[in-house]
């Protein structure tokens, strides 16, 4: 487990995405920090959880709103896939707040996923497709 790095590879050209994906990512090593620190206990670590989750589905949310106003042809894939990380984080946060061991660390993980594939591979497309538009 590592602290996150922004890339510019992660950008998408939209202005509000890319300050929710930078915002995301602050968040991402703030959970890293709590976890790694003497002082992280497990109100702090799930307190951490809680924001990223609530934050992530807004901002997916957000997403999908620019999507339908731009007509985006491939928004039925991308809200699956946004509704399967949805769901992932979802339940490592309850497994968290169960006491499961490691919980906190899988979430980690899925931010992970979003970070190397879904922006990338997903969004990055959308942002060409909508920036494109906008040009029109």
């Amino acid at each position: 487990m590592e602290p996150f790095f922004w890339k510019e590879s992660y950008n998408t050209g939209i202005k509000q995405i890319d300050r929710d994906h930078r915002n995301i990512v602050e968040m991402a090593n703030a959970l890293y920090n709590t976890i790694h620190s003497d002082n992280g206990g497990r109100s702090a670590i799930l307190q951490n959880c809680q924001k990223i989750v609530d934050f992530t589905e807004e901002h997916f949310s957000r997403e999908e709103k620019y999507m339908e106003a731009s007509d985006f042809p491939g928004m039925e894939e991308h809200k699956i896939e946004h509704d399967r990380l949805k769901e992932e984080a979802r339940k490592l946060l309850l497994r968290f707040e169960l006491d499961t061991p490691g919980s906190a660390t899988g979430l980690y993980y899925v931010l992970r996923e979003m970070f190397i594939e879904h922006i990338p591979e997903s969004d990055k497309v959308f942002g060409e497709y909508y920036l494109s538009k906008a040009k029109k």
